[in-house]
């Protein structure tokens, strides 16, 4: 992330250490919240500024989170939000891209893990080691299941219960294991690639993260 959110981030943290646990409860999900809503890091930051202060404003003369905010957070945030400008199209693909990219290389370190114990272990005879459909399709579900973990959890901030939580915490354990098992059984080669052109193309794909995530709000 660029200096300016990095500094603020530290800011609003400093900040929110004077809300009582009641008050960082509600600004926890208010944040949750609005990491799903189609505005720049820096603007949801400034939000988050504004609100911390106006329920650090309402404990000092005794009002609780709901009598400073209303009742509803969510139509609450969202009058907020309304008023904020929204991130362009290319700015909301740049910012896929970089929160999708961290997930990509983790599966990527995996699957180097992976198969340099396989040729350790006898399993490979090289280090020329091949990719299947399996892992293809694989990565691909796990992505999306997290993916809509973090959709879950940002629109539905003020209205999970525990019901909720185990409902889609089934969907995604069932999302998991079938692409662990897809992973597995699907064995058709797509491609062989060198275990060591792997992991330099999981460095570049970091360096390309880090690149984005200091150039994009």
């Amino acid at each position: 992330m660029s200096r300016r959110v990095k500094e603020m981030l530290t800011e609003n943290n400093e900040l929110e250490k004077q809300l009582s646990d009641e008050g960082k409860k509600v600004l926890t999900d208010i944040v949750v919240y609005l990491r799903g809503v189609p505005v720049s890091m820096y603007e949801q930051e400034k939000v988050r500024r504004d609100i911390t202060q106006m329920l650090i404003d309402g404990e000092e003369r005794g009002t609780s989170a709901g009598e400073v905010i209303g009742d509803d957070y969510r139509e609450f945030c969202d009058s907020i939000v309304a008023e904020i400008p929204h991130m362009s199209g290319k700015e909301k693909v740049l910012v896929f891209i970089r929160d999708t990219l961290p997930a990509l290389v983790v599966l990527l370190v995996i699957w180097c893990a992976g198969r340099l114990a396989e040729v350790l272990a006898g399993v490979l005879p090289s280090f020329i080691c091949p990719v299947t459909l399996g892992n293809l399709v694989g990565g691909i579900l796990l992505l999306a299941g997290a993916e809509g973990l973090i959709t879950l959890l940002t629109k539905y901030a003020f209205e999970r219960s525990r019901s909720f939580n185990m409902k889609w915490g089934a969907i995604l354990a069932v999302v998991f294991i079938a692409a662990v098992c897809v992973n597995y059984l699907i064995t058709y080669k797509l491609f062989s690639i060198h275990l060591g052109l792997a992991v330099v193309l999981t460095l570049a794909i970091f360096v390309a993260y880090r690149i984005l995530d200091f150039s994009v709000d």
